[in-house]
């Protein structure tokens, strides 16, 4: 972190918490971090966003409006304005979130992202003719705005549930300040058994969701058999997400969304895998080169078939190590389309036997 300032250093680190899925750890270091630098935008808008993702939504919103009035670029400043005033809708303070989404479509036009959540704001008020044409102007709008493919999915959530009422707001009551992971004693290997064990009749349309661990962490693990387990693990992971089965990754700030979050459950975070499948590539090619080709196809498929791909999808990704990954790994396998090897193969790399079709 050489040439790099104390705060600058301090809010790296920050963001690479929030990265790896420590999101309280992050969002202290960011609370400290604003006390130190009152009128350092920026630093208001990451400590904001990482409230956001906690579900402290007073505490969002209040950094957000700062935020905004020290002056931020284009792109935060939109983002502070829509988070605003969807979290007034959460809260049921509807009036303060048509005020909030009028004040940013004013500054920003040609944004159809803003016009999308005032039109939704606008059915919150009994204004559903309103809500139709304001929503018109986002369709419209959207051919040229990425923003609006950025939330696609938190826009179909809202859109869906407009009935609904304080929808995100009581998705986790009673949540405590601070909550202590009970370890269920399984070992990575079993974990992953759990899963092999049906996965063959339907492979990666099977929907298979895996107990909650740090697979990531284990790709080099001294263990044999938990390095495989691992590997294994994110291989499927991704495969299941390539077939559209299962959403084994969900974006951070999607994740309320979701209708069942608690943000202080660990949930898999994409930038850790990402870092660690692509930080050993070349040991895990060698020594697991099927997986490694199943894994590298499905990211390639999943990466090109987003509209912006995965680095803008998932925002906590590292925009310049997930640049490398792309250059150095998807794009050359991409653009020599090998054949994959057959999918008996695949079995047998992750343990299978197949002259008895068991594990």
């Amino acid at each position: 972190m050489k040439g790099l300032s104390r705060m600058e250093e301090s809010l790296k680190t920050a963001l690479e918490l929030r990265r790896d899925g420590n999101l309280l750890e992050s969002n202290q270091l960011l609370k400290e971090l604003v006390l130190q630098h009152p009128e350092h935008a920026m630093l208001h808008h990451e400590c904001a966003w990482s409230c956001d993702i906690l579900k402290q939504e007073k505490d969002a919103i209040s950094l957000y409006q700062r935020a905004l009035e020290l002056g931020l670029p284009k792109k935060e400043a939109v983002n502070a304005y829509v988070q605003i005033g969807s979290l007034y809708r959460q809260l049921g303070k509807f009036t303060e979130s048509e005020k909030i989404l009028m004040e940013g479509m004013l500054r920003f036009w040609d944004v159809g992202l803003l016009k999308a959540f005032y039109a939704f704001t606008m059915y919150d008020l009994g204004n559903p003719g309103e809500a139709m044409r304001w929503m018109t102007h986002a369709l419209l709008d959207s051919a040229e705005d990425q923003e609006i493919f950025l939330n696609q999915r938190v826009i179909r959530y809202v859109g869906s549930n407009l009935d609904v009422q304080n929808i995100a707001g009581s998705l986790v009551p009673n949540v405590p300040e601070e909550v202590e992971l009970s370890e269920d004693g399984k070992t990575i290997v079993e974990k992953v058994e759990a899963v092999l064990k049906v996965f063959e009749p339907t492979y990666f349309h099977g929907a298979w969701v895996f107990e909650f661990d740090r697979y990531d962490v284990h790709f080099t693990d001294s263990n044999d058999e938990t390095r495989r387990a691992a590997v294994a693990a994110f291989a499927i992971m991704v495969g299941v997400w390539e077939t559209g089965s299962a959403q084994s990754f969900m974006p951070q700030h999607e994740r309320k969304y979701s209708g069942d979050y608690n943000p202080f459950e660990p949930h898999f975070e994409l930038h850790g895998y990402i870092r660690a499948f692509y930080s050993n590539f070349h040991i895990l090619q060698q020594e697991f080169p099927i997986m490694t080709a199943y894994t590298v196809d499905s990211l390639g498929v999943i990466d090109e078939r987003s509209k912006l791909g995965l680095d803008q999808e998932f925002p906590e990704i590292d925009p310049i190590l997930f640049g490398e990954f792309r250059q150095e790994i998807l794009l050359p396998n991409r653009k020599l389309k090998k054949k994959l090897p057959p999918f008996d193969n695949f079995l047998e790399e992750i343990g299978w036997d197949l002259s008895y079709r068991t594990w």
